[in-house]
C-alpha cells in the first residue's frame, strides 16, 4: 500500500508547515506533493511534447549526473530536461551552485576540467562535519531552544544515502521522462537532505525521500 502523502496547494495563502522544513520531510512522510498552476494542468493536452536536447542524449546526461553524485565532490544535482540545464552543488564551495549546459557536460574533457574526484564516503564525512561545525558553533546561540533540540536530533539520526541508490534514482528519472502525457520536466537530488524533487509538465511537483524514490516511481507508473 502506498503511504499517505501530504498535498500542498499553491492557491493556499497560509501554510502551517513548510513543504520541506529545515529538518526535512515531516516525520513518517515518505513523500509530499505540490499541486501546480491549474491553467497549466488543464492545458497539458493542448501543449504537444517537444524533444529537448537532453532527450536526444538522455542516457549520457543521466550517467554523467550519476557520476557527479557518486564520484565527485557534488552533493546536489538539478536536471532541467526542458531547458537542458544541469545545476550542481559541491562540498568544495557549499554556498554556491554552478550551472552547466547538458550537452557541454558530456563533451570530451568537460567534467575533468570542472569537477574534482572525491570518494563517496569522504564526501559524506565532509557533509556531516560541516553540519556539526555550523550547528554546534557560534550560530547556535541564535537558535531558540526547540530548534536546538530538533537540529541535534536530526544530526544524530542523519545517515548517508547508500551510493548504489543513486543509479536507481537516475533510472527512475529516465522512466518518468518517457511517460506519455504527464512527463518529467525537471528533477533534483540532494545527498545532504536525502530527498528527490520531481516536477512535471502539468506543473505539479513531488518531493520524495531518496531511498523510497524508485519504489514511488514503480508504484506511480504503468
Amino acid at each position: 500500500m502506498r503511504p499517505q502523502a501530504y498535498v500542498h496547494d499553491r492557491n493556499l495563502t497560509v501554510l502551517d508547515e513548510a513543504i520541506v522544513s529545515a529538518f526535512g520531510l515531516s516525520p513518517g512522510t515518505l513523500y509530499t506533493s505540490v499541486r501546480g498552476d491549474p491553467t497549466l494542468r488543464e492545458t497539458v493536452p493542448l501543449r504537444p511534447r517537444q524533444e529537448s536536447r537532453i532527450d536526444r542524449r538522455a542516457e549520457e546526461v543521466l550517467a554523467a549526473c550519476e557520476w557527479l553524485l557518486r564520484k565527485s565532490g557534488c552533493y546536489g544535482v538539478y536536471i532541467g530536461f526542458n531547458s537542458s540545464e544541469v545545476r550542481t552543488e559541491s562540498v568544495f564551495n557549499p554556498f554556491h551552485y554552478e550551472i552547466h549546459d547538458a550537452e557541454a557536460l558530456i563533451a570530451d574533457g568537460y567534467m575533468a576540467r570542472h569537477f574534482v574526484r572525491m570518494p563517496y564516503q569522504a564526501k559524506m564525512r565532509i557533509i556531516r562535519r560541516v553540519r556539526d561545525t555550523v550547528q554546534k558553533g557560534p550560530p547556535r546561540d541564535y537558535l531558540p531552544p526547540h530548534w536546538r533540540t530538533l537540529m541535534d536530533r536530526q544530526r544524530a539520526q542523519w545517515r548517508p544515502l547508500a551510493k548504489q541508490e543513486i543509479k536507481q534514482i537516475m533510472h527512475a528519472f529516465s522512466q518518468l521522462r518517457a511517460i506519455d502525457g504527464y512527463y518529467l520536466r525537471s528533477a533534483a537530488v540532494s545527498l545532504s537532505q536525502r530527498i528527490v524533487r520531481a516536477s512535471f509538465n502539468c506543473d505539479g511537483t513531488y518531493i520524495v525521500e531518496a531511498e523510497y524514490f524508485p519504489d514511488f516511481v514503480r508504484l506511480s507508473t504503468p
